[in-house]
Parts: C-alpha cells; sequence; structure tokens
C-alpha cells in the first residue's frame, strides 16, 4: 500500500516539477537574456523558488526521504544562483556585484538550505517546516534586490 501510494505521488509530483522547470526556463529563455546577466541571474532565482515550492508542498504531504530529496534539489538549483552571480560579478556592476552584504546572504541561504537538510534528518516535519519557511522568505528578498538593481 505504502509504495502504490509513493508511486503515485511520484508519478503526480513528477509532472509538476517538470512544468515548473519548463516555466521557468521558457521565462528565461529570450535572445536578450543571454546578454543580461541580471536577467540570468533572475532566471536562476525562478528555478529555485519554484523548486522551493516543490520542497515545501512534499513536506507538507509526503515522507522523510522525499523531502530530503527535493530539498536536496533545491539547494542544486541554489548553487545555480551563486554561480550565476559569481560568474558574473563584474558584470552586475557595483549595484548588486560589488555588494558584500549580498554575497553574503547569498552564502547564508546556501547554509540554511543545509540546516534544513540536517532538520529533516532529525525526523521532525514541524522542525523542518520552522525551517524551511524562512528559506522561502530570504529567495523572494534576494531575488526582489537582484531585480530592483537593474
Amino acid at each position: 500500500m505504502a509504495s502504490s501510494i509513493v508511486r503515485l505521488f511520484r508519478v503526480r509530483l513528477f509532472p509538476l516539477r517538470a512544468a515548473l522547470v519548463a516555466a521557468a526556463l521558457l521565462l528565461s529563455w529570450s535572445p536578450t537574456a543571454a546578454a543580461d546577466e541580471h536577467a540570468d541571474l533572475q532566471a536562476a532565482f525562478r528555478l529555485a523558488t519554484a523548486q522551493y515550492q516543490v520542497a515545501l508542498k512534499t513536506l507538507e504531504t509526503r515522507g522523510r526521504e522525499e523531502t530530503a530529496a527535493e530539498v536536496s534539489r533545491l539547494r542544486e538549483a541554489f548553487q545555480a544562483v551563486i554561480q550565476e552571480f559569481n560568474a558574473n560579478r563584474t558584470a552586475l556592476g557595483s549595484d548588486l556585484g560589488g555588494d558584500q552584504d549580498y554575497a553574503g546572504a547569498l552564502m547564508q541561504l546556501d547554509v540554511g538550505i543545509i540546516g534544513v537538510l540536517l532538520v529533516i534528518d532529525l525526523g521532525s516535519r514541524e522542525a523542518a517546516r520552522e525551517a524551511l519557511i524562512p528559506i522561502g522568505r530570504s529567495l523572494a528578498e534576494l531575488g526582489a534586490r537582484a531585480t530592483a538593481r537593474e
């Protein structure tokens, strides 16, 4: 019975995850996006935010292993944000690329995601929720700062 529920969830979640990733990719892909470092950073934030939503939904509806897997995917998506920021730091200009507070906030968020993974391993759904909710707020704030600095 449990395996059939997991299988049903995976079948239903995969299309949701695939649709979120496809939508984020389509929104970020345009002829000018490749040249616009801000747009590339924003696209990476959109992908990370979409994965955050999947991880949060998984936390609410699935077990520890599935949640840990989705939060790991969130960390991978956020690593893309960090890579995009680091790769284009000079091109982002002094307003964002030279902002040490912004770079530090990115690193703190990454550490926060690792903390969520540790809490999930402890097995408390409520503690995992309490650790994951601020991640969403931080993603939104950092993404907005990247947008506002254009």
